[in-house]
């Protein structure tokens, strides 16, 4: 089975080595990688590292923001099952191996998740969330994506059915795209690790304002946000507490947050 993988780098010299690491650790017997690195016009190391590997790389610096990017390594990235992966996140050990088991036993899957582990800039893991079982209603409702992008696979034929990234967002084209795809069917959900995050006070999904207002935008655009929806939404934040609860505490304890640490004033 052959991947296309995706990955849009602006100035990412910091972890794009571990990045591209995770990719292509990935081939091996019955596993094929096609890699294309979509780069904003980085002035630093990015370009030297990437020609380390055996990745494309295309220069695109018009390019309207990571969205875009990532769009335009799915037209020219070649395989029959299709994800990306950002320069500061990981592929975990033997991951594309599991989605392709999953795929060559359910040819009517159209599309894959798993758990993902999340970790710090030195790539100690701060904890682990499998995903559970949803509707799309539920989905609008919690007001995030409880979807671990990292850990999305789909073929090439249901990611074409659901139609490219929406460029109008910055952080969350992935709630936008995965609320689309919830339309025509649920995800196959893998409850081994499939994907690593790395928390840093660099990545863009730290602007947690930014977050909250594209949020709503996905929620207006695919549903209503009415009383119930809320409250199927607060639902399925329970079960995801409950069949996660390291990860719970994680957060409770901030091992796990989303928001920028706090500047000291000067």
């Amino acid at each position: 089975m052959r991947f296309g993988v995706v990955t849009p780098t602006l100035n990412a010299e910091r972890f794009l080595e571990q990045t591209l690491r995770s990719v292509w650790a990935q081939q091996g017997p019955g596993i094929e990688i096609d890699h294309v690195i979509v780069d904003g016009g980085s002035t630093d190391r990015t370009l030297e590292i990437a020609a380390d590997f055996p990745s494309r790389v295309v220069v695109s610096p018009d390019d309207r923001g990571m969205y875009d990017a990532v769009n335009r390594g799915m037209e020219l990235v070649e395989g029959e099952v299709l994800g990306y992966i950002n320069a500061d996140d990981e592929i975990a050990p033997r991951a594309l191996r599991l989605v392709a088991a999953v795929l060559e036993q359910h040819p009517d899957v159209g599309w894959v998740c798993g758990r993902v582990e999340y970790i710090d800039a030195e790539g100690q893991v701060l904890g682990r969330m499998t995903p559970v079982d949803l509707t799309l209603r539920s989905y609008l409702g919690l007001g995030w994506s409880c979807i671990p992008q990292q850990t999305v696979w789909a073929r090439r034929a249901f990611f074409e059915r659901v139609g490219p990234f929406d460029i109008s967002y910055r952080n969350c084209g992935d709630y936008d795209w995965y609320a689309r795809a919830l339309t025509l069917e649920h995800p196959y959900i893998l409850r081994q690790t499939i994907g690593r995050f790395r928390l840093h006070p660099g990545q863009i999904s730290l602007n947690p304002e930014t977050m909250r207002r594209e949020s709503r935008m996905v929620q207006e655009r695919h549903g209503r946000r009415d009383a119930l929806g809320w409250a199927l939404g607060r639902l399925l934040s329970l079960r995801l507490n409950a069949s996660n609860p390291t990860w719970f505490l994680a957060k409770k304890r901030g091992r796990i947050s989303f928001k920028p640490p706090a500047t000291s004033a000067s």
